[in-house]
């Protein structure tokens, strides 16, 4: 038992200074000589659990997203569209305000493996928030509805890494439109999510948390 907690310690040891490292400095400066000096390990004991530098890469992107999910999920209070507006609201500011995580965003797009899991993920948002809304969507409407997505997001990444998502708030609320809009929603109801969004200032909380 005590093997296994000391296995679990030193992971999460090696994924928390590669994620701070990989925020401060971006992907491709960041060695893994350098995450295996501040994590205080071997060489050898980062590669018996990880692959490669990507492989802790993708860890730590997946470990991200979820994070935005869970965190935005506080400010919908069960409305799943206002929820989902929010977390795409998050994602946009956060590359926005930082260029480090911009350049994470960008790589995780185009990183094969990365995306391919990316995109099953958001076969099952999409799933999970729009389901109960249409009974005639198959597995496959749901799959190009979130490559659609996925391609906004991989755009807007590129556009905040060339420096020229320049009007975040106003590309975030455009995306949500186009993406409310695929679904069939009321353009009413899309309003009103909106609205709602503007008055939780994601930018503010984004910013907050960035520090």
């Amino acid at each position: 038992m005590k093997r296994e907690v000391h296995k679990a310690v030193v992971r999460g040891k090696i994924i928390s200074v590669a994620r701070k490292l990989f925020l401060a400095q971006g992907y491709q400066k960041t060695k893994m000589r350098q995450i295996k000096d501040a994590a205080g390990v071997e060489i050898g004991t980062i590669y018996h659990f990880y692959q490669s530098k990507e492989d802790i890469f993708e860890k730590i992107v997946l470990e991200a997203f979820f994070r935005v999910l869970e965190r935005t999920s506080r400010f919908a209070e069960g409305n799943k569209l206002l929820h989902l507006a929010c977390e795409l609201s998050w994602h946009v500011h956060t590359m926005a305000q930082h260029a480090p995580s911009a350049e994470l965003y960008l790589m995780s797009y185009n990183s094969p493996d990365i995306a391919a899991q990316l995109l099953i993920n958001q076969i099952e948002r999409s799933k999970d928030v729009f389901g109960d809304r249409f009974s005639d969507r198959t597995d496959e409407d749901y799959k190009i509805y979130a490559m659609c997505a996925r391609g906004l997001m991989q755009s807007i990444s590129l556009q905040a890494v060339s420096g020229t998502l320049t009007e975040p708030d106003l590309t975030a609320h455009k995306c949500i439109q186009l993406l409310l809009k695929m679904m069939d929603t009321p353009q009413e109801e899309t309003k009103t999510i909106l609205e709602a969004l503007a008055k939780l200032d994601i930018p503010e909380k984004v910013a907050g948390v960035l520090g």
